[in-house]
């Protein structure tokens, strides 16, 4: 098969000329994390940004003696400053239990029924096929992702499954590009300035929660982590720093295996 052609033919799109945009996130700091340098830099372009937590972060502690339900609300508040200094348009909780027992579809149902209401672009969220991953909350919030942008694309599917929708929408534009964060095999790179860089790192530091003192050994590690796969990124498009991620079109979202070759 003749690649080049392909890619051509059905390119896959770009990532930083669009106007209404919607991460998704397992936890609270996901986001941050994995695309937080994008974030800052879509926001600075003026594209609307709107952030979905699916679980309630009640097990982000290591701490036998910790409380879930204080868990759960001292994410919550760190998840709002968060987004709040990025500049976020508005953060939606969906309050999945935190390592606890959910079914993906009913996460999917929920997700579609927000994609139904903003209408984004692009939805971002983690690989759910990420060889290494083991954290079911990562897991099932990717396959649910997936699911939902796919039923949000579908109007029949959306009244099967109750979920309300503007009937226009159907008229004048197709579903959403995916992008998955937290991938080994990504095929888009987005390029970000220092400034950007700077901005996802005090927005992670917002996790106070999950993340130690600067002087610790293990927020070095982090940051010399992250610096690492950022340049490395950056040094593919000529660019100080990147974030990388596998993107695919709404074309590419169903019978296109050939998708994996670009």
């Amino acid at each position: 098969m003749n690649i080049s052609l392909l890619k051509n033919m059905v390119p896959l799109p770009d990532i930083s000329a669009v106007k209404n945009v919607v991460f998704i996130g397992p936890h609270p700091d996901d986001i941050e994390i994995g695309a937080g340098g994008t974030v800052h830099k879509l926001i600075s372009l003026g594209t609307k940004v709107t952030f979905v937590i699916c679980t309630d972060g009640g097990c982000g502690s290591t701490d036998p003696n910790a409380s879930i339900d204080d868990m759960i609300n001292t994410r919550a508040e760190e998840s709002k400053v968060a987004g709040q200094h990025q500049r976020v348009s508005a953060i939606r909780f969906l309050n999945f239990p935190d390592g606890g027992s959910y079914q993906v579809w009913d996460l999917a149902v929920k997700i579609a029924a927000i994609l139904a209401e903003i209408r984004p672009d692009v939805v971002f969220c983690p690989d759910p096929n990420l060889p290494s991953e083991t954290h079911p909350d990562h897991i099932r919030c990717g396959e649910a992702v997936k699911t939902a942008v796919m039923m949000a694309g579908n109007p029949l599917i959306l009244k099967r499954n109750n979920i309300q929708f503007n009937k226009d929408f159907f008229v004048k534009t197709a579903s959403a590009t995916l992008a998955y964060y937290y991938t080994h095999r990504p095929n888009i790179y987005v390029s970000l300035t220092t400034t950007d860089k700077k901005a996802k790192m005090e927005a992670i530091r917002y996790h106070k929660s999950q993340f130690p003192g600067l002087e610790s050994p293990e927020w070095m590690m982090i940051t010399a982590y992250l610096e690492m796969r950022e340049k490395a990124f950056g040094s593919l498009v000529n660019s100080e720093f990147a974030e990388a991620f596998f993107v695919m079109a709404p074309i590419h979202q169903h019978c296109f295996p050939e998708v994996l070759e670009f």
